[in-house]
């Protein structure tokens, strides 16, 4: 549960964002996304994140310059990690999680959960129409289990051949991904959560949404490499609905492994 202490320093740190995001005169608009925007899940390990839009051919000199942050002295790290965005580490741990976009490039963005506490222009209404554009990857039953099934005969190979890192990859990251598209798929999730899913990342709340199911496919993902592609496997199949020939698919899977 959140403590009145944590999100009331979360809410502080926003306040004095805003306030320097309002008071620069090359801002043109805050964007808080995530917690930042849906303050009721925010707890003790909650970062910040958000958009900051600038006047077009200034966002560099923000990506460098970080003293329009609050608490700038403070940032002990701070790694550029895409052509537009930072992270950001203060002495006392809090991370922000942030892009600056010039004018012309905010509609490169996605977003779900936003609020808008800086609009020195029309930065709301662009947002709402990016949220109604944002989707995450569609959920396509066919092409799901057949990657599915093509990445455990790679990673299971790889590791055979002796490459278990790059399998263990394959099978925690990809191969999960097509898992928990499947759990979305086929399960409703817990009463009172189905407004929280992340179309953006699968992986995110599902131990809330599906809590028994999260609970297994954390123990399935601890099993040695083999172990856990043969076991994800069977955890897929076991939610039902599959056509006869998906069925022999996997049964293909399965004779070339020896899992027969």
């Amino acid at each position: 549960m959140t403590s009145s202490h944590t999100l009331s320093r979360f809410l502080e740190y926003s306040e004095r964002l805003t306030a320097n995001a309002e008071a620069h005169p090359d801002v043109v608009g805050l964007v808080l996304v995530g917690s930042g925007a849906d303050t009721g899940r925010v707890d003790e390990w909650s970062d910040h994140d958000f958009f900051l839009i600038v006047k077009d051919g200034t966002a560099e000199s923000f990506r460098q310059d970080l003293s329009w942050l609050p608490d700038a002295g403070d940032v002990v790290i701070r790694p550029r990690e895409t052509d537009h965005g930072l992270k950001v580490v203060y002495r006392d741990g809090h991370v922000l999680e942030f892009a600056v976009f010039d004018d012309r490039e905010l509609e490169m963005a996605s977003v779900n959960y936003w609020a808008v506490p800086v609009d020195k222009t029309n930065i709301t209404a662009r947002v709402e129409a990016l949220e109604k554009k944002t989707v995450g990857g569609k959920f396509e039953e066919e092409k799901e289990w057949e990657l599915f099934l093509a990445h455990i005969l790679i990673a299971v190979g790889r590791a055979r051949r002796g490459e278990v890192l790059i399998a263990g990859q394959a099978i925690r990251s990809y191969m999960m991904r097509h898992v928990l598209g499947f759990v979305r798929d086929r399960l409703t999730p817990v009463a009172g959560t189905e407004g929280i899913e992340d179309n953006l990342d699968r992986f995110r709340r599902v131990e809330k949404q599906y809590p028994a199911e999260g609970a297994r496919l954390d123990h399935i993902l601890q099993l040695p490499v083999e172990d856990s592609a043969r076991a994800q496997l069977d955890f897929v199949l076991g939610l039902g609905g599959f056509s006869d020939k998906q069925e022999a698919q996997a049964e293909v899977v399965r004779a070339r492994l020896g899992w027969l």
